[in-house]
């Protein structure tokens, strides 16, 4: 007599499958793109007050509404694999639902609002989501490349559109996706290589060979391709190492200028001496780096800084801004995954942003390296937020 198999060890056998499906996928990894999520973008309502008592909060709208004209688009990466690659401490992956909450509770400034309409108002600021990574929090070989490599996918896309881009991070690693992110953008049909030149790790494919392995990536020269980098940080960021992590975006994207025959133009700002080894001094000088250090930035004239900011924005046609949050003091920033004993003030950074922002180059910012497992009260977020409605603000006030 034959048996058929009973109904329940049918379910049985379908749940198991789909159990040790879902580990395989904790354990390997993996990449999802958050949608925008209103439910951070919240704030008091002035019920009492005229029409120009507004607050972030209220003027955002999803990327999938207004990309195609919005002035500037936010993107979350949410990812700290780099930072674990790089003997870290993790969290940062947490920081930019952290930074949208802090940022919506923020006023719109008379000065915008003097300048644009109530209807233009509508169009100014979009959110495009989170790419985010799920690593299992462990290191894992893949994830960290998959996440730059649809990071970047969106960077280019908001290029496309015309907007500025503004990513919130997460690891110091965003920054190689960045700049390829604006790279590709600005080539405006090189998407297919940028995706190849990131996921090629997913075949095994070590990081210095994923930078090299397309010969014509790049070279489609549309006037744009003079791009020039300024990171506000207490690291270099130029380290050697097998695959990328928080530590060697700045070196990753020397790399692949070098395969391009491109110029590299990289002006770091807040660098400390007990920050970064001889060694990648050495490598900063090697490459051409600019450096602009912590004691400088407390001690020189401020006219001179600003005559090195000019000097360099000069050479270049456009400017991808990052500033890792670390380069702050951390009894002014805490809750960051490398605290600095000495760092670099808010009100300088704020005065080179006026600088930087007022050249109208500005095609790509960032804000990295804020942890939210360590902050304080807040103060970190505050701060990060405070940076990002400047850059907002100066991008609509200040471009000429």
């Amino acid at each position: 007599m034959t048996i058929a198999p009973s109904t329940n060890t049918a379910a049985s056998s379908s749940n198991l499958a789909k159990m040790t499906q879902e580990q395989d996928t904790l354990f390997n990894g993996y990449i999802e793109h958050t949608p925008f999520d209103a439910h951070l973008w919240i704030g008091r309502a002035e019920p009492d007050e005229s029409q120009r008592a507004l607050y972030w909060y209220q003027v955002v709208q999803a990327s999938t509404a207004i990309m195609s004209t919005a002035k500037v688009t936010l993107l979350g990466f949410a990812c700290d694999q780099g930072v674990r690659r790089n003997h870290g401490r993790v969290g940062a992956r947490f920081a930019p639902p952290a930074m949208r909450q802090a940022f919506a509770k923020l006023p719109l400034s008379a000065a915008l609002q003097n300048k644009l309409s109530s209807t233009n108002l509508s169009s100014i600021l979009a959110d495009a989501g989170d790419i985010v990574c799920h690593d299992n929090d462990t290191l894992l070989p893949d994830v960290l490349e998959q996440t730059q490599a649809q990071f970047s996918q969106q960077v280019t896309n908001i290029i496309k559109e015309g907007g500025l881009a503004i990513g919130l991070g997460g690891g110091h690693a965003m920054a190689y996706a960045s700049y390829l992110g604006l790279w590709a953008g600005l080539q405006h049909d090189l998407l297919g290589d940028l995706q190849a030149d990131l996921g090629a790790d997913v075949q095994g494919t070590k990081t210095e060979s994923r930078i090299t392995r397309h010969s014509n990536f790049g070279k489609s020269n549309t006037g744009n391709s003079n791009i020039g980098i300024i990171n506000f940080d207490a690291h270099l960021d130029l380290r050697q190492a097998p695959n990328g992590t928080s530590g060697t975006p700045f070196r990753q994207i020397a790399e692949h200028c070098l395969q391009q025959q491109q110029p590299f133009h990289y002006c770091a700002i807040g660098i400390s001496q007990f920050s970064n080894t001889a060694a990648l001094f050495d490598r900063a000088e090697q490459l051409g780096v600019q450096i602009i250090s912590d004691d400088a930035c407390a001690r020189k004239p401020w006219a001179a800084i600003e005559q090195q900011l000019l000097d360099f924005i000069a050479r270049v046609e456009v400017i991808y801004l990052t500033i890792d949050m670390d380069g702050f003091a951390a009894s002014i920033v805490p809750g960051v995954s490398a605290p600095a004993a000495k760092g670099i003030s808010v009100d300088f950074v704020e005065r080179c942003l006026e600088v930087i922002f007022a050249s109208g180059k500005v095609k790509m910012a960032d804000i990295a390296e804020i942890n939210p497992t360590y902050d304080i009260d807040g103060r970190s977020v505050k701060v990060a937020a405070r940076l990002l409605a400047l850059m907002i603000e100066h991008h609509l006030l200040l471009a000429r």
